[in-house]
């Protein structure tokens, strides 16, 4: 009689492979929007759209900051 063999999936805690396959779509969803209002609500923030928001790629020239000067 040959021995049934045992076989796991790989796992990390309550994740395995297939599960996040199944949340990848979701989480990317709700990344997306959390990043948006981010932006939104930190684009009224002059530290945010000196640092962050003006340094975007492609759309930084629309937060555009004008460099301040110091003259003596």
């Amino acid at each position: 009689m040959p021995l049934a063999k045992i076989a796991t999936n790989p796992h990390f805690g309550v994740l395995s492979p297939e599960k996040l396959v199944r949340v990848i779509p979701t989480l990317a969803v709700w990344g997306a929007a959390a990043g948006a209002a981010v932006g939104l609500l930190g684009s009224d923030v002059p530290l945010v759209k000196k640092d962050i928001l003006s340094r975007i790629p492609i759309a930084g020239a629309y937060w555009a900051v004008p460099e301040e000067t110091a003259e003596e």
